[in-house]
């Protein structure tokens, strides 16, 4: 099976090939074409099996239709809350999410504590369409 296989838009199968990836791994295999069906998932998995690729690069894919170079915020709603129990997860998944989607004009952030609420303000502002999130820190946000 190959990335190309599942269906992906072409900007994220070129992402994914200039990451090194040439097969999806089993999980991604798996989760990849339920998600992008529409239907919710629930996943488990050891570290360094690709979890995170596997439900972002569909999130990426789904979300392509509204994907605009607009200035306006108005224009870049909250499309995708992903919620993550720690900063550093929260970190690594908005990274991934901005390795897969660099050819997609989507805008992402990351927010959670301990860092200044500011720029987090400025950032949702702006208009952003992926928001990855601590649930304490989102809460301090609403």
């Amino acid at each position: 099976m190959t990335f190309e296989s599942l269906g992906l838009a072409a900007e994220l199968l070129r992402a994914v090939q200039e990451e090194g990836y040439t097969e999806p791994t089993p999980v991604q295999a798996q989760a990849i074409p339920v998600i992008l069906s529409g239907k919710d998932i629930q996943a488990a998995a050891q570290t360094g099996t690709g979890k995170t690729a596997g439900f972002t690069l569909p999130v990426l894919h789904l979300l392509k239709p509204w994907a605009n170079t607009s200035v306006s915020p108005a224009k870049h709603p909250v499309r995708c809350l992903v919620l993550t129990p720690t900063r550093e997860l929260a970190a690594q998944v908005e990274a991934s999410v901005k390795t897969y989607g660099k050819y997609l004009p989507l805008r992402s952030t990351v927010i959670y504590g301990g860092v200044p609420m500011d720029p987090q303000v400025k950032a949702l502002q702006a208009g952003i369409e992926i928001v990855v999130a601590t649930p304490g820190r989102l809460l301090d946000h609403v």
